[in-house]
């Protein structure tokens, strides 16, 4: 039940950052103080593991760390896209598969580089 649910929220998650990123007004393209945070984090998540310096729980905790930052943000879609992450670092740390994080990794560099 639990991994129904979270992927029941990724995918409204999923759903809302693509309904975003089209989006001209409402902070899309803005990355305020702690979006910038945000996207730091996301940059530290990347490096560790690169390094294969992360256990699981290490991952969800430094995912929290920035979907804490993005929450703060009053960038929507990375807002989203950090939800997308820390769900998926939720399923990995309770012992399921990585799933999409890899995409949703890449997804929220595009948009930490403007480019997504």
């Amino acid at each position: 039940m639990r991994r129904f649910t979270l992927a029941v929220g990724l995918t409204v998650a999923l759903g809302l950052a693509s309904c975003s990123s089209g989006a001209v007004a409402g902070g899309v393209g803005t990355l305020d103080a702690a979006a910038t945070r945000a996207c730091q984090g996301l940059r530290l998540v990347i490096d560790d593991r690169a390094a294969g310096a992360l256990a699981p729980a290490q991952l969800r905790s430094m995912l929290g760390a920035v979907y804490g930052d993005a929450q703060s943000s009053a960038n929507p879609l990375i807002r989203t896209r950090a939800v997308a992450l820390y769900a998926d670092a939720t399923v990995i740390a309770t012992g399921g598969e990585p799933g999409s994080l890899n995409a949703n990794l890449d997804a929220m560099q595009r948009t930490c580089s403007g480019s997504g």
